[in-house]
């Protein structure tokens, strides 16, 4: 619910109205509360979800004030927080006849809507109240925005986001759900240009600095968004996040020294977190230096031994080790904690492959392919263990399942070429190879790594030298 129109209310007096009511409550006595200070005690017992509570000073409250209007808000309130949202929206209805333009009735309702998930008429509700409003514009727009990203018209939201922003550029809440909703358009180029555009303007904006160094990040404009991390450093020297981005965009680069250079420095200012230690782990586990990358995942869930992250980083670490049956328990242990997570079941699937756990392995590629169908990787590691354990054709009538997600990517194509060869299907394989060369003619070299007797296969030979750009 928007109250971006309404004055915060003072705490102390809050604080005092709450007190003064429950030492009355505790004598079982009556004192008399003006509907202003009713408010405020019904407001802190909703943000403290004890709406029984609220529900019983409303209830005193309407016997000393019958018929006041902000108490019929506050039972709106109330009702919203006990779910009672249909009959919320009956007392709103009310209000709107005596007050058909305050727009607190439609910022009200736009939420009820939301959370009945008819988001349709929850845009219209934030579109009057925008209508109405003088003031806190841009969180409505804000709000508006939440609303078209549940109706996936990301565009709009956009365009809600900017209007939010012209309003008032220092709400960073909006910057950061800007970025989010480019993200969620895969407007990555757009996202670029806005924020190079609003950094010209507003040189001191942290946040669009880090919005910008994210972006860059995602385009692989690796100097680029560096240096945008560093202003956004400059600005604030304690923004964690910035330190993130930056250490993340180090470690894609390679530079995995300066990353963890990068990492330690958040300690300083947000001391030993759990996930600090976790990333530190994966950049020594790059560079192979194995016992650092334990040592870190190990103080990574001394500090929270629910870090799922650190217990996959340990499995990772010790199969690649050789210490099979240590890198399964701790695999087993990420499952327990997180059986959602189908990094831990991907690497947990491999692991059991290596000890010739067959059937536990296949299964628990199973589970990757159901919990995250768009990793190829997942399905290729699963066929390639059908192949061995039970021939080429197992292998590629598994691969086929996942081709609805991946048809269209080279690599998955030239894995089924390898497939098809293998089992005799040439023609349909030599069509596969046609339409992955066309895509990705580099990328032949993962076919022939694969499968590599294609390359003494004159008709394979053929289709390479004749794509050949």
């Amino acid at each position: 619910m928007n109250e971006g129109n309404q004055p915060l209310p003072d705490r102390d007096d809050q604080r005092a109205c709450v007190q003064r009511y429950e030492a009355m409550r505790s004598r079982n006595a009556q004192q008399f509360f003006d509907v202003e200070e009713f408010e405020l005690i019904i407001d802190h017992y909703l943000e403290n979800n004890e709406t029984k509570r609220a529900r019983e000073v409303l209830d005193f409250a309407k016997q000393l004030h019958p018929g006041a209007l902000d108490l019929q808000f506050c039972e709106a309130q109330v009702l919203m927080s006990s779910g009672r949202l249909n009959k919320a929206l009956e007392v709103l209805d009310a209000i709107e006849q005596v007050e058909p333009f305050n727009e607190e009735i439609h910022l009200h309702k736009a939420s009820i809507y939301s959370q009945l998930r008819n988001y349709r008429r929850a845009v219209d509700h934030y579109k009057r109240a925008l209508e109405l409003a003088d003031e806190g514009l841009d969180e409505i727009y804000l709000d508006l925005a939440f609303e078209h990203e549940n109706l996936e018209e990301f565009d709009e939201a956009i365009s809600c986001l900017k209007k939010a922003v012209d309003l008032n550029p220092e709400n960073e809440a909006v910057l950061y759900e800007l970025a989010y909703c480019f993200d969620l358009a895969n407007a990555v180029e757009a996202s670029i240009g806005y924020f190079k555009a609003f950094t010209d303007q507003h040189p001191y904006a942290f946040v669009a600095w880090y919005n910008l160094g994210n972006a860059f990040a995602q385009m692989e404009r690796w100097e680029e968004s560096l240096e945008a991390l560093d202003l956004c450093m400059a600005i604030d020297d304690r923004f964690s996040s910035a330190y993130f981005s930056k250490a993340r965009t180090l470690l894609l680069m390679g530079r995995y020294q300066d990353a963890i250079d990068c990492y330690q420095e958040t300690l300083e200012f947000d001391g030993p977190q759990a996930v600090t230690f976790s990333y530190i782990g994966e950049c020594y586990e790059k560079m192979e230096r194995y016992d650092d990358a334990l040592l870190s995942y190990d103080r990574s869930l001394a500090l929270d031994p629910n870090w799922v992250d650190a217990w996959i980083g340990r499995g990772v670490v010790k199969d690649v080790q050789e210490r099979l049956p240590e890198a399964v328990k701790d695999l087993e242990t990420a499952i327990r904690i997180a059986p959602e997570n189908p990094d831990a079941w991907y690497y947990y699937a491999n692991s059991l492959g290596r000890i010739e756990r067959y059937d536990d392995a296949l299964a628990a590629f199973e589970r990757v392919n159901q919990l995250e169908p768009q990793s190829l990787e997942g399905w290729m590691d699963h066929a390639d263990l059908l192949m061995n354990v039970k021939g080429a054709d197992a292998a590629l009538k598994k691969f086929r399942e996942g081709e609805m997600v991946h048809k269209l990517n080279a690599k998955f194509k030239y894995r089924m070429v390898s497939y098809l060869l293998r089992v005799g299907r040439e023609q349909q394989a030599l069509l596969e190879l046609e339409e992955a060369l066309m895509a990705d003619h580099a990328g032949h070299a993962e076919l022939l790594e694969h499968y590599p007797e294609a390359a003494h296969l004159p008709q394979v030979l053929h289709l390479l030298e004749l794509y050949r750009r």
